[in-house]
Order: structure tokens, then sequence, then C-alpha cells
């Protein structure tokens, strides 16, 4: 099971058209499977108290946006929670036991072969229904002002376009992060905050600050349109143009010197000549993940690089070296000649060639954000109880000011966000609450402090040093 909130709308994989056919050969337009009724019929006789919440405070009688929600519908082989005919949404409650491994592969299973017949499948945990009613109510909202319902089918079912489907992964993607980071702080909770961009579309802020782990973070996500802003019309030599661009990014400052930072993002954007923005002109991929030690075991930097290396692997053995090696270039501070930390991996303009289409550049990088949190937590546990003073503390203040330098002078991220009119509250969260510049500031040779900005000056391949 992935914790919290709606989760990610998994690729269909090869020959989901002929599944789909298959299926609807069994069942009508809507799946229905009158087998499973007294079973349906059984399972809302003896509701959970999250569901039951869930139904009688925001889906009955029309109280969501008017919209008609069935409980415990039979639909496939299975039986829905939730469903509305109309949007052809089905809701999933999930309590503990879906937290087990072998649980979750068959959550996914289920998912796909939803998915594959034309429903979008959301999820909410009981955990959240019960704490976070407010929140589970915004994103179904959002989620439906985003979908309005489509006309009658006529023919075969199809794949959503691509912008749609990065919309929804990213806004599952932030849910789950977001659950889990709550989960290992143990104490604080991502205050939420909506905003909207003057010239087209806006997005969902997620702050968390004053932890048991982490002093501050954030993790944002926004879908925005509209015109080119000038600054862009020259970077992409064009008159007039009109873009969509939905992404998500995160940085996460643990309050101690031996927890790194971490920064991700991943992102889609679209070109189009018309106002109308109905013909894409050109589209693209980027994005990555970054971990900024300081103080450095060997073991975390292999352990984040192996993640996303096996994440590479599953789209060609080719990707990794070259996003790594993308990285190391562009995470450095050339004014102070050394990397920000230790590297993972970036990448941008990935557009369709003769090798890979865009939907295999959509797979690539929803695994790479899928493997986030694999990167990351497993360090965080490790250190997050090592003991540290206030020298560490200092040191760690003073990389944060390298942090900063870099964010504010060489991040493209950064600057097109601000050149975009985005939120610049947001845009900003990426910095550090407490810094520190000191003038010719200076470590001690042979130090902890030495050895780091050893490997800041000299990149290693973190994979081979691991072997």
């Amino acid at each position: 099971m992935e914790e919290g909130g709606r989760i990610r709308i998994y690729p269909n994989s090869g020959g989901w058209l002929e599944r789909a056919k298959s299926m609807k050969k069994k069942f009508d337009h809507l799946g229905y499977n009158k087998k499973l009724k007294e079973l349906a019929r059984n399972l809302r006789k003896h509701s959970t108290k999250a569901e039951i919440r869930l139904w009688s405070e925001v889906l009955r009688a029309g109280k969501m946006k008017g919209y008609t929600f069935l409980r415990q519908r039979p639909v496939l082989n299975y039986i829905a929670d939730f469903m509305c005919k109309e949007l052809k949404l089905i809701i999933e409650v999930d309590g503990a036991t879906h937290n087990r491994e072998e649980q979750w592969y068959k959550d996914r299973e289920r998912q796909k072969e939803l998915e594959e017949y034309g429903f979008t499948v959301l999820r909410f945990s009981d955990d959240e229904i019960q704490k976070n009613l407010e929140g589970v109510y915004k994103e179904l909202e959002r989620w439906i002002d985003n979908h309005p319902p489509a006309p009658p089918s006529k023919g075969d079912y199809t794949v959503p376009a691509i912008k749609e489907r990065f919309s929804d992964y990213i806004y599952s993607l932030q849910n789950r992060i977001c659950m889990a980071l709550e989960e290992i702080d143990g104490q604080a909770k991502f205050h939420h905050d909506d905003w909207e961009r003057k010239g087209g579309g806006g997005g969902h802020t997620r702050v968390i600050k004053g932890g048991n782990v982490f002093e501050k973070g954030g993790v944002n996500v926004s879908t925005v349109h509209g015109a080119l802003p000038e600054l862009i019309r020259k970077r992409f030599e064009v008159e007039e143009g009109w873009f969509w661009a939905g992404g998500i990014s995160l940085v996460i400052h643990p309050w101690s010197p031996m927890v790194p930072t971490v920064h991700a993002n991943f992102r889609y954007f679209e070109l189009y000549e018309s106002e109308k923005m109905d013909e894409v002109r050109d589209s693209w991929f980027g994005g990555g993940a970054d971990l900024t030690p300081y103080y450095l075991w060997d073991e975390d930097a292999v352990h984040f690089h192996q993640v996303f290396k096996e994440a590479c692997d599953i789209h060609g053995s080719d990707l990794y070296p070259r996003f790594k090696k993308e990285c190391d270039e562009y995470f450095y501070n050339d004014h102070r000649d050394e990397a920000r930390g230790v590297g993972g991996l970036f990448f941008d303009y990935l557009r369709e060639t003769d090798e890979r289409s865009t939907e295999d550049w959509y797979n690539f990088t929803t695994e790479a954000g899928d493997a986030f949190l694999e990167s990351y937590l497993p360090i965080v546990r490790r250190r997050m109880d090592e003991d540290y003073d206030e020298e560490h503390r200092y040191f760690q203040e003073i990389r944060r000011g390298r942090y900063v330098e870099f964010n504010l002078i060489h991040d493209r991220g950064t600057l097109f966000g601000l050149k975009t009119d985005g939120r610049t509250e947001s845009i900003l969260m990426s910095l550090p609450p407490q810094v520190r510049w000191d003038y010719d500031f200076k470590v001690e040779e042979g130090s902890r402090e030495a050895y780091l900005l050893e490997r800041l000056k000299n990149p290693v391949d973190w994979v081979e040093y691991g072997k």
C-alpha cells in the first residue's frame, strides 16, 4: 500500500488495450459484476469507521459537488469502496493491512486492471480520513474540478493525455512523500496552502517546520499555463507561444547536521503555437534528485545512488551514467569550485526520439519519482539519532550558505519560477531557515569537514565505489 492520499496512476503497460477489450466482453461499460452483489451487500453492512465517515460527511447524497457515489460497488472482479459512474472514479479506503508488502502488490495489480478499463482510482488511508478529512475533501474537489465528466464513449477506451496523467501523478507523489515524512518525524505536520497564478493555473504547497527531525521542508506541486513570458520566448526563439508546465519540487532540511538535506523535482513541459493549446508543438520531461550531506558517510551516498541506478536501469543501462554525470555538472558552484553535494540524477529536455517515445520518458520520470522515498528515508533513519554538538551545527550552517548560493545564482527552476510569475513564497521555500557566511572560512586538515570538502571538489562514481 502506498501511504496516504491519491496514489499514482500506474502507466498502462504493453497490451493494455487488448486486456481492456477482453474485459469489456465480460462486463458492461462500467464493469458491473452481478456475481459479487451479495458480497458487496455484506461488506456494506460491515463498513469501517473511516469508510462510514467519508460516506456520511463527504460523499453521501451529492455532497461532493453534486455527484452521486455508490458504496461497495462490484466492479470487474473486485468490490470498490466507492464509485461515481459519471466521473468513472473509484475511491478506495485503505486500512493497516494494506501496509503489508503482499497486499501492496495486490492493490497495484487491482488498480492497473481498473485503470485499463477506464477508471481513475484514488486512495486514502484510514488515518488520513480520520485525522485530515478537510484535506481529503480538498483533494477530491481538486481532482473533480480538473476532470469534468467526459461525453459517453463511442469506441475503445483511450489513454488520457500525458499532461493529465502527469498532473495526477505529481499530486499522488506529493501525498505519499508528505505522509512518509510526517510519520518519520513523529511530531510536525505539513501546512497546506493552495495558490493561483494570475497568468493561469496554480499549485498546492505543503510546508513542514519545527519538527523532531525536520527543521524545515517543502513539497510543492504546480500546474501552470498561459502565454510564454518574454524571457522564455527569447530563449526558445519564438515571437509568441503558449505553455503548460506541471511539476513537483521538494527540499527537506533536517535539524541534525548528521542527516543530509535532500532535493528532488520531476516536471513536464508542453509548448503550443495556438492560444487554444490544442496541438502540442514540443514537449519534454525533466527532473532529478540530489543529496547534500554535511557529515558524510560513504555508505549513505552509495545507497542514494544505487536506488536511482536501479530505477534508471529498468529503462536502459545508458541512463544512470548519463544522468549522474549531468547531475555532477549541474549542481556545481563554479564560483566556489565545488559541488553542492554528492549528486544523484539530473535530466532535462527528454524529448521523443527514434529510440524512446514520450510515453517511455513518462514511464522513466515516474519511475525515478517513485524511487525517491527509498533513496532517502533509510538514510534519515540511520542518522537521525547520531550525536552532534554546536560545532557540527555551525559547520552545517556554513554549508547551508553554499546551498543558498547555488539556488539563487544557478538553479534553473528557481529562475524559471520567478520569471513566469510563479508564487515567490513557494519558489523560495527551498532555502534553509538558518545559514551562515563567515569570511574565508577554513576547516581543520584531516577532519570530517575536510573529508566532505574533498569529496565535493572531486566527485566519485558512488556505485562503483560501493563495490
